[in-house]
């Protein structure tokens, strides 16, 4: 039933549109923290994509959005401030997507830059670590990292290009299911904030907090919705809903409980690289009309017509 009332509302949204469909993104990454783009590159490749509003939410950092506020501008892209920021809920590491704040709130920056220390001191156990396996010994891996990883925010995405470099994998997820997941050699663990300071850090700033990409934690439906419930006692004001080109049972399941919890809906590529290419920048599902979009609370309105 829940399948049939989402295609509905899909063909609806798609027979009520007056003018083209925007194309927004609301999640995505430059090498201001783990992705492979400047922000000027990411902004050009956005323009490239007919990208028209999207926030960039760099890993537990705002300077790629700070570093192009005006190139956005001068290529007609509407730019909401954004960070990826990263949490603990009852154990797990947990995402969440600051939206459409107060990038000078001094609250905010420190807990950021408290996290940017925190996935250092992370870095140098996992480098540690695979220092110690014999088939590492003749690199210099901390002087490798240090070049991917540059003035960004360290993460284990930057490892995963290190291995890749020298050979030991071909690609990203051959890097996490070989070396640095939890269970494999390299993986470290990191006591991150709890979920409710974090969420406190982005409405203090006058920003929305939205549970980022819900469906990668591999929670059961019972233990997301607890998840849920405790990001909405905290203050928590959104849910992605739409992370794929194409509607998926995942988003019909995120559209009830964004229905069901009262919470905006966003939607984000999370585009990270060009060789990622299930992964394009605005090439996301339509948002359905049963939702609320997150973009109807930002301070600042879009510009034109939306997939509302």
């Amino acid at each position: 039933m829940l399948n049939t009332l989402y295609k509905r509302n899909f063909k609806i949204t798609l027979r009520e549109q007056k003018q083209p469909l925007m194309k927004l993104d609301f999640h995505c990454h430059t090498n201001a923290s783990d992705g492979a783009l400047t922000p000027h590159e990411l902004i050009d490749r956005a323009k490239s994509y007919d990208v028209t509003a999207m926030a960039i939410t760099d890993h537990d950092t705002t300077k790629g959005y700070e570093q192009v506020k005006a190139h956005a501008s001068e290529q007609g892209i509407q730019l909401y401030a954004g960070a990826e920021i990263s949490c603990d809920w009852q154990g797990h590491t947990i995402h969440i997507v600051a939206l459409d704040f107060d990038v000078e709130n001094q609250p905010l920056q420190a807990g950021l830059e408290s996290i940017r220390a925190l996935r250092w001191q992370r870095a140098n156990t996992m480098l540690d670590k695979l220092a110690k396996r014999p088939n590492f010994q003749n690199h210099d891996l901390k002087s490798l990292l240090h070049q991917h990883v540059g003035e960004g925010v360290v993460g284990r995405g930057h490892f995963a290009q290190v291995l890749i470099e020298l050979e030991y994998v071909k690609n990203s997820q051959q890097a996490f299911d070989k070396y640095l997941k939890k269970g494999r050699v390299g993986f470290a663990p990191c006591t991150w904030p709890d979920l409710a300071e974090v969420v406190k850090w982005i409405t203090q700033a006058g920003g929305i907090a939205v549970i980022a990409h819900p469906a990668i934690y591999k929670f059961t439906s019972r233990k997301l919705n607890r998840m849920i419930e405790d990001f909405k006692l905290a203050g928590g004001q959104g849910i992605e809903v739409i992370n794929s080109p194409r509607p998926t049972s995942d988003t019909i399941g995120m559209v009830e409980r964004a229905n069901r919890y009262e919470l905006l809906a966003s939607m984000g590529s999370d585009f990270h690289r060009p060789e990622h290419t299930w992964r394009g920048l605005g090439w996301l599902a339509e948002m359905p009309a049963s939702c609320q979009p997150v973009w109807q609370a930002f301070k600042t309105p879009l510009q034109c017509n939306t997939q509302t």
